[in-house]
Formats: C-alpha cells, sequence, structure tokens
C-alpha cells in the first residue's frame, strides 16, 4: 500500500514526536538520577534531623550503649554505660566535696554543680562522650576527687575549647546583621550535622554533595593580594599554590584563606571586595572563575540554600542593605535593623572560619599523630599549621544543610522559658573576650 505525501507527512510527525518525547523523558529522567545519587541520602537524613530538634541527650544516649573502649594513653574508657556512671557518681562526690570550683579559668560565674551540669549537657553531650575522656575520675590518697587536675591534655584542649566558644561569639557573632541571639556552643561543630553523632574529632568539613559533584580536575589558582589584584608569579605565592592542584583543594583553600581588601560601605556600591571577587580592573581568568563558583558552590551545599539566599540575581555586587547607618566594632561595620542582609553576613562567616583555621593550635585541638594521605580525607579536612596537621571545622560542619545551625543556642528562648534545659555560660557569649 503505497502512503500519500499527506499520510506520509502526518506519520513523520508522529514519529519525531515520539522521539523528542522519548528524548526529553530520557533527559529527565537522568537528571533526576544525577540529582538524587549526589544528593539524595543526605538530603533523607537532613529531613528526619530537622523534624528532631538537637539534643545532647542522644549523644549521652549513645555513650552509654557503645562497647568500653581500651584507652593507651593512661586514661579510663569513656565509653559504656558502666564507665558513664562511674564518671557521674565521681563526679557527684566531687560537687559534695568542693562547691567552690576549683582551678577554674573560664566558667569563673558559676557554682560547682553549675559546672558539672554544663559539662553533661554541652561538652559530654556535644562530644559523645564520658567524663574519663578529660578528666581523672579517681580519688586520691587522702579520698579527694580529682577533677581539677591536669594530667590529660584533653582537659586542657577542652578549656582552651571553651575560650575559642566565647571569642568566636564575641569576634563574630553578636555582630552579626540582625544576630537574632543564635550564640554557638561546642556542639554547633561537633553535633551540628543531627543527633547522635558527636565526636571529639570527627569533624567533617564538606558535604557528600562536595565530593561527588567537584569535577576532578587540577586547576592554577591566582590569589588576590590586599588590592585586589591577581598574585601571577609563583614566585609570590604560597607554596602550596604554585603548581596546578585539584578543584577541591582550591575551593577549600578560598574558605580557609578568605580576606577582605575592600571593606563594605554603604556610600560605595562597589564595595565589599574580599578573597572571592570576580571583578577588579582587567577582570578573572575562567579558570578563576571556576574557581570561585566552585567555592560558591561549596558555600550553598553546605548551608542548604542558592546563590539568591546571599545575592540578587541580577546585581551580583549588590548587598540588598537598607540605609541604615551602621555601628562600627573596629572596622568591621553592624548593622542590627530589621534585614537579613545574608551576604554581608557570609563575609563574616568566612572571616570567622578564617580565623579558626589561624588559630585552631592554639586553642587545644590536638594534631593528628600521622600526616593524612592529603588534605582531605573523606569528609574530613585536614589542613598544616606550624609544621603539625589538625581535622579543621568547616561550613558543613556546623550548618550540616541548614542556613542556621541545628546545634546553636537561642539566649531568647532559654530566658523565656521556666526551667530551660540548656543553659549557655555568660562567660561564653562573649562578653569579654578571653585570648589575646
Amino acid at each position: 500500500m503505497m502512503l500519500n505525501q499527506r499520510q506520509f507527512r502526518r506519520i513523520v510527525v508522529i514519529v519525531s514526536i515520539g522521539v523528542a518525547m522519548t528524548l526529553a523523558g530520557g533527559a529527565i529522567v537522568g537528571i533526576w538520577l544525577i540529582y538524587e545519587l549526589s544528593g539524595g541520602p543526605e538530603r533523607r537524613g537532613l529531613a528526619i534531623a530537622a523534624v528532631a530538634p538537637y539534643s545532647s541527650a542522644k549523644n549521652l544516649q549513645r555513650v552509654n550503649q557503645a562497647p568500653a573502649n581500651q584507652p593507651t594513653d593512661g586514661r579510663d574508657p569513656w565509653l559504656s554505660q558502666a564507665f558513664y556512671n562511674e564518671g557521674v557518681q565521681a563526679g557527684n562526690q566531687y560537687i559534695a566535696q568542693f562547691r567552690t570550683p576549683q582551678n577554674t579559668q573560664v566558667l569563673t560565674d558559676m557554682t560547682t554543680a553549675e559546672i558539672w551540669s554544663f559539662m553533661q549537657q554541652q561538652v559530654a553531650g556535644a562530644l559523645g562522650v564520658g567524663c574519663q575522656y578529660c578528666h581523672n575520675v579517681k580519688p586520691d590518697a587522702n579520698g579527694n576527687y580529682q577533677f581539677n587536675s591536669e594530667e590529660f591534655p584533653q582537659k586542657i584542649a577542652a578549656r582552651n575549647m571553651l575560650k575559642l566558644v566565647n571569642d568566636l561569639n564575641g569576634k563574630f557573632i553578636v555582630n552579626l546583621p540582625y544576630w537574632r541571639l543564635n550564640y554557638i556552643t561546642c556542639a554547633t561543630c561537633h553535633s551540628g550535622i543531627g543527633n547522635g553523632r558527636g565526636s571529639p574529632q570527627l569533624l567533617e568539613a564538606v558535604s557528600d554533595q562536595f565530593l561527588k559533584s567537584t569535577p576532578p580536575i587540577k586547576v592554577i589558582y591566582n590569589p588576590l593580594d590586599v588590592n585586589g589584584q591577581p598574585v601571577v608569579d609563583d614566585a609570590k605565592k604560597p607554596e602550596e599554590l604554585r603548581d596546578p592542584i585539584p578543584l577541591k583543594q582550591a575551593t577549600l583553600w578560598n574558605v580557609y584563606n578568605y580576606k577582605v581588601w575592600k571593606p563594605y560601605n554603604p556610600a560605595d556600591a562597589v564595595s565589599g571586595r574580599g578573597s572571592l571577587a570576580l571583578s577588579y580592573d582587567g577582570g578573572r581568568t575562567q579558570e578563576q572563575a571556576n574557581i570561585t563558583q566552585g567555592t560558591m558552590n561549596l558555600l550553598a551545599w553546605s548551608l542548604g540554600v542558592g546563590c539568591t539566599y546571599c545575592h540578587n540575581a541580577r546585581n551580583f555586587y549588590s548587598y540588598e542593605i537598607t540605609n541604615e547607618s551602621p555601628t562600627f566594632v573596629g572596622d568591621i561595620p553592624t548593622y542590627q535593623g530589621k534585614h537579613i542582609a545574608p551576604r554581608l553576613k557570609a563575609q563574616r562567616m568566612l572571616l570567622m572560619t578564617t580565623y579558626i583555621a589561624e588559630n585552631w593550635d592554639k586553642y587545644g585541638a590536638i594534631p593528628k599523630v600521622v600526616p593524612p594521605e592529603s588534605s582531605l580525607v573523606g569528609r574530613v579536612h585536614y589542613r598544616e599549621i606550624n609544621g603539625q596537621y589538625y581535622n579543621v571545622p568547616g561550613c558543613y560542619t556546623c550548618h550540616g544543610r541548614n542556613s542556621i545551625p541545628m546545634a546553636v543556642i537561642n539566649q531568647a528562648t532559654l530566658d523565656q522559658a521556666k526551667q530551660p534545659l540548656t543553659i549557655l555560660p555568660g562567660t561564653l557569649q562573649g562578653q569579654n573576650v578571653l585570648s589575646n
């Protein structure tokens, strides 16, 4: 049977539509598979965590359910129900013996009983450990309990970490635009991504999405100098940037080495430039733009937001600030009006991440005994500081794909509660910055 021209055209149109729909359907399925494989498990886990606000009890439950560990440095085990109970009983005896705090250098506005409550709820609960992780819980020859002794370096590290909490609150957090009284505490880093995952050492700095979605390519990184100009001479670059480096490493370098070379001024439309700026005299190369985009992706994946959370999509320069006059803390403008100013917040947070990395060894972090195989082992980022290697937190560590970390303390909420379950001591609220 011969087809006439009209019938032939009709068949061609039908077949073409069928092929186009098949291709479109295949493309949609392919995009969905990529999206699902790269972030599906993490999204589902976060959805579960989102409906269950952070509770230190989850980590303490894990401590009780774990088998006893076997320390090799003279400390007693700090895991298992038996050793957890031993620590609690010793702590109660210490409170009875010393109602006035002994050898207390940070939590100086609290009684022994209040310090004990804080240690249980916010320190042990945040890190997922028992008392023995930091303390000798045995009585001495005179029957006095020795929670005030300093024989274990973990106690010194914990004390310095408390100073870090206070310093970060005082230097960065309380001056955030539209701050909302969300103080950080131990759990913000150690358990920020959900319940039951507290750890003294495992601070996951990046998400699975960063690992899966960042191409395994090497790039030439040209950082910006203090005037916002690119450094292209290898001799003038930091040693770690003189050769091509993996894109993952380049993006992390941005996060831990952020500088502001033109502070934000509401009267200057092109102010607020920092290390991630793409605009200066002469423009940036495509490769540098790709590195900056990779860094922005890292930040977005860490907070679970898109570009327009911080940026005006039609004007990336804009800080979306009202005409309110700022108050200045040093050279840093502070806005407390009823606007979000997320881009200014992000800049402040990047400065804080850089501050943490530059001072991590001073705040008691214990270095890795054996250098890691690379700067990124799984989702844990290691950084060399003064010749030693440390597990350094990043944006994801605290945020866990939440714009506001789950494990923060809103003091306004606590003040409204009759019997708050968690108390943030005044000496950790940044009222007096403790370190130099």
